[in-house]
């Protein structure tokens, strides 16, 4: 019985990779603002930021963006694979084949 509760576990641990229990960012890492955005109807997203960074949760992924010094202007975020646009209650993701628009219905 032991042996088959190791065995479950072990395989449970290499198949749900850890980022797709991704939450809401620890105390330390100090976001100023905490936003939910409706992507079409199913999918949901999570945007925690400062003036510096942002973190992206999306489908249980959690992606560190970082503030583009050349649009001080706008409020965009990137790294290599992302590129983030605050427009109001409106936001832009794009990767490297899609762009999604996405409207926000919460705010912490």
């Amino acid at each position: 019985m032991l042996r088959l509760r190791f065995k479950a576990a072990f395989l449970l641990s290499v198949m749900v990779p850890t980022a797709a229990v991704a939450g809401p960012s620890p105390w330390w890492e100090h976001y100023d603002r905490s936003d939910r955005y409706r992507c079409g109807e199913e999918e949901k997203v999570l945007i925690e930021r400062n003036d510096s960074q942002a973190s992206l949760y999306m489908r249980g992924y959690r992606m560190n963006l970082f503030r583009d010094q050349q649009s001080p202007l706008l409020k965009r975020y990137s790294n290599s694979q992302f590129s983030l646009t605050i427009r109001g209650d409106e936001v832009e993701i794009e990767d490297f084949m899609t762009v999604r628009r996405c409207q926000r219905f919460e705010q912490a």
